[in-house]
């Protein structure tokens, strides 16, 4: 997903904490949502990635259906692993790892 052709980001003058994000193209155009708590839980096949997000806006059917949906979530938590993915700094991962191939890398496994 690109920023500013498959999705942008909207700063509301009433909620100066959280960036809002619009998605500009697919099944969702259209839809504004923000995401809440952003947290990882380790489970006993690895860490997992939790969110909260909240639907605002939506053309397509209520924002509170929308939250329920499971494509939805999954598309919210791509949009969200991207985003992080983003503004991860290549040389501080790249610092932490050594040439043997059986030592994990910093951030580990993503679920």
């Amino acid at each position: 997903m690109i920023e500013g052709v498959d999705y942008c980001f909207i700063y509301p003058k009433d909620d100066k904490e959280t960036a809002h994000i619009k998605i500009l193209t697919g099944d969702y155009k259209d839809t504004l949502f923000k995401y809440g708590k952003v947290s990882f839980k380790e489970y006993t096949d690895g860490p997992h990635l939790l969110f909260a997000y909240y639907v605002l806006e939506c053309p397509l059917m209520k924002p509170k259906l929308l939250e329920k949906d499971s494509a939805f979530k999954q598309y919210a938590g791509d949009l969200l692993v991207e985003l992080m993915s983003a503004n991860i700094d290549e040389e501080i991962i790249d610092e932490t790892r050594d040439n043997d191939s059986e030592t994990p890398d910093l951030l580990g496994r993503v679920s």
